[in-house]
């Protein structure tokens, strides 16, 4: 069997839930299309993997802010329009994370780190 390696993060998958759809729903009016029902692929984030050892919600929390700011910019640019007050509930109510801790590299060329 072919090995591959492993790198030291985990991934965080961000799913949106009909809170958020509802959310984006009402910017756009009419010509919003469903995410619940269209969707097919969803943002991952790197994070540490050092979840093993730790709560995974825990672990999230050092990083919610960016990752809710993020994927609203994803939805609609202006901040003037996101929700007023970004909490950690309003967080949990707009967004199901799925987390794997095992990231394995099946490429033999090298990561490229790109500013964002």
């Amino acid at each position: 069997m072919e090995e591959f390696q492993t790198i030291n993060r985990a991934v965080v998958m961000v799913i949106p839930k009909k809170p958020f759809d509802d959310w984006a729903r009402e910017l756009y009016q009419e010509e919003y299309d469903s995410l619940l029902e269209h969707r097919t692929e969803y943002n991952s984030y790197l994070v540490s993997d050092e979840i093993l050892t730790e709560d995974p919600k825990k672990a999230l929390k050092k990083h919610w802010k960016f990752i809710f700011q993020q994927e609203l910019f994803d939805m609609y640019r202006d901040d003037r329009q996101w929700p007023k007050r970004l909490t950690w509930n309003l967080f949990c109510e707009f967004f199901d994370v799925k987390f794997s801790t095992v990231v394995l590299d099946l490429l033999s060329k090298q990561l490229i780190k790109e500013d964002f």
